[in-house]
C-alpha cells in the first residue's frame, strides 16, 4: 500500500491506455504536429471523472519529452493571475529547450467570483507558442467555460466500457499475485460506472484482504456519480418511469433553481404536442408555486414537491416519447442576465449618482427618470450641465446618448463638463487683491467711508438678548 496503483499502473504508452482509443489517437496526432513546429489550437478535453483526461496529458508529455506546467482553477482566480502565469508558460520554452505543456485542470471549477479568469484564458491561449490542454467535467452546464469552446478543439471522453476495465484489472491482479474471482472483478468494474481511477482505488483497498471475492465487492456497493446535465435532461424528456427519472435527478449536481431553468428552456424544444407542452408547463408552474412558499415561509419540506414536479412531473406529462435528437440549450434567461450584467451595473451606478441629488432611490431613477434624461441629453448644453453636476463618466454619458464611450460627442461633453467644474471651483478674489488688480477700473471700487459718515452710537439700535 506504499504506492497508489493509480500511479504505479498508469499507462506507459498509448497502447496501455484504456478506453477512448480514437480520442487518444487524435491527441497524439495533435502533439506530433506541435513537435513538428506546427502550432495547433488548445485541446479542451472534457467528460467522465476518472476516465483519464489528466493522465492523457502526462502521457503526451512523457512521450514527447515535454515539461508540464499544471495549473488548477484555484491558481486562476483573476485576469492578472491568468495573464502572468498562463501567459508566460504558454509563450516561453523550458530551460531544457524542449516544449512546455501547459495543463489547465478542472477549468469548470472556476466560479462566478473568478472575474475575468476564463475570458483572459481565451485571449491568452489564442497565440500560444506551447501546447495547451484544458480539462473539464462538463463544458455546457457551466456558463464560464462556454467561451473556450470557440477557441479550442473540444474532445469528449466517454465512459470506459466495464469489460475493458475488468480486463485491465485482472492483468494488474496477476502482476500483484493476488487471487480473484473473475465475476467479482467484473462486478467491481461495472459498479465503478466508467471511472477507472476509482476502480483501481477500490481494487487496491480490497486486495488488502488477500483476495478479490464477490462478497468483498458487494460490501463496497455502487458508486453514485454526478450525472452531466444533458444526461439529466435526457432522462426527464425521454424517460417514462418515475423511479428512474427520480434517481437520475437525485444524482445530478444541479441546484433546484438551475434544474427548473433548464427544464423551462427545453420543454418547447423537446415536446411538440400542444397538450404535452401545456401539461409540462402547468406542472413546472406548480413547482414554482412551492418554491415561492419555501422562500416566504422558509418551510423547506415543500422542496420534495417542488423538485418532483419539475423533474418527474414534467417527465410524465408527455403522451409518447419523441426519439428525435434535440440539442438541449442553456437557459436563455441566465444567458441574457449574463450578457446584460455590465449595462445593469452601469445603470445602477448612474441611479445612485442622480438619486443622491434628487433624494430618490436608484431603482426609481432607472425606471422613471432615465427615459426623460435621455431626451434632455439630446441638448448639448443640458448634457454638459448635468454631466458636470452629477460627475458622470464617459460610460454613463454614452448610456444616456445611446452611443459608445469612445465617440467624439461623448469626449466633447466630458471635456466641457470638466471645464465647467473648474470654473465653479475657481476661488473668489479678496478685497485686498482687488485693490492691486490693474484690470479693475478705480471708479468701480467701493468708496471708503470717512469717520464723519459713520453712524452715531445713539443711532445704532442694539438688540439685547436679556
Amino acid at each position: 500500500m506504499s504506492e497508489l496503483w493509480t500511479e504505479k499502473y498508469s499507462p506507459k504508452n498509448k497502447d496501455e491506455f484504456i478506453g477512448n482509443s480514437e480520442l487518444v489517437e487524435t491527441a497524439f496526432a495533435w502533439a506530433k504536429n506541435w513537435e513538428n513546429n506546427v502550432n495547433q489550437p488548445p485541446l479542451l478535453v472534457w467528460g467522465q471523472t476518472g476516465s483519464g483526461k489528466t493522465m492523457l496529458a502526462y502521457l503526451l508529455a512523457k512521450t514527447f519529452n515535454w515539461s508540464v506546467v499544471e495549473l488548477s482553477s484555484s491558481d486562476l482566480r483573476s485576469k492578472d493571475s491568468v495573464e502572468t502565469i498562463v501567459g508566460n508558460a504558454s509563450q516561453n520554452a523550458s530551460f531544457s529547450g524542449f516544449k512546455r505543456l501547459v495543463l489547465l485542470d478542472d477549468i469548470d471549477a472556476m466560479t462566478r467570483n473568478d472575474r475575468g479568469g476564463v475570458s483572459a484564458i481565451s485571449s491568452v491561449i489564442k497565440d500560444a507558442k506551447n501546447p495547451i490542454i484544458i480539462t473539464a467535467t462538463d463544458i455546457f452546464s457551466n456558463k464560464n467555460v462556454s467561451p473556450l469552446r470557440f477557441v479550442c478543439k473540444a474532445c469528449e471522453f466517454k465512459k470506459i466500457n466495464y469489460l475493458s476495465m475488468a480486463k485491465r484489472l485482472r492483468e494488474i491482479l496477476a502482476l500483484e499475485k493476488i487471487s480473484f474471482d473473475e465475476e467479482a472483478v467484473k462486478e467491481l468494474a461495472r459498479n465503478s460506472d466508467g471511472d477507472m481511477r476509482s476502480a483501481l482505488l477500490d481494487l487496491q483497498t480490497l486486495s488488502d484482504a488477500g483476495e478479490i471475492s464477490m462478497e468483498n465487492v458487494s460490501s463496497l456497493g455502487s458508486r453514485e456519480r454526478q450525472q452531466k446535465v444533458f444526461s439529466v435532461m435526457k432522462a426527464i424528456f425521454k424517460g417514462t418511469n418515475f423511479n428512474e427519472v427520480r434517481e437520475m435527478r437525485i444524482k445530478s449536481d444541479l441546484s433546484p433553481d438551475m434544474l427548473l431553468r433548464w427544464v423551462e428552456e427545453n420543454i418547447p424544444r423537446q415536446y411538440s404536442d400542444s397538450n404535452d407542452i401545456a401539461l409540462a408547463f402547468d406542472r413546472l408552474s406548480r413547482s414554482d408555486v412551492f418554491n415561492g412558499r419555501i422562500y416566504r415561509k422558509q418551510h423547506w419540506g415543500f422542496l420534495r414537491y417542488s423538485t418532483e414536479l419539475m423533474g418527474e412531473g414534467v417527465a410524465l406529462s408527455k403522451q409518447k416519447v419523441s426519439h428525435d435528437f434535440v440539442m438541449y440549450q442553456f437557459p436563455g434567461l441566465l444567458s441574457m442576465l449574463s450578457r446584460t450584467s455590465g449595462i445593469r451595473a452601469l445603470k445602477k451606478s448612474l441611479g445612485l449618482k442622480i438619486g443622491s441629488y434628487t433624494h430618490s432611490s436608484s431603482g426609481k431613477v432607472i425606471s422613471k427618470d432615465l427615459p426623460f434624461l435621455r431626451v434632455i441629453f439630446k441638448n448639448k448644453e443640458s448634457a454638459v450641465a448635468l454631466t458636470s453636476l452629477f460627475d458622470l463618466n464617459e460610460k454613463e454619458i454614452a448610456l444616456l446618448l445611446d452611443t459608445k464611450p469612445e465617440t467624439k460627442k461623448v469626449k466633447t461633453i466630458l471635456e466641457e463638463a470638466e471645464s465647467l467644474k473648474g470654473q465653479r471651483a475657481k476661488p473668489k478674489k479678496l478685497f485686498g487683491e482687488l485693490l492691486h488688480d490693474d484690470s479693475i477700473v478705480p471708479d468701480q471700487l467701493p468708496e471708503r467711508t470717512s469717520p464723519d459718515d459713520e453712524p452715531e452710537e445713539s443711532d445704532v439700535k442694539q438688540t439685547k438678548l436679556f
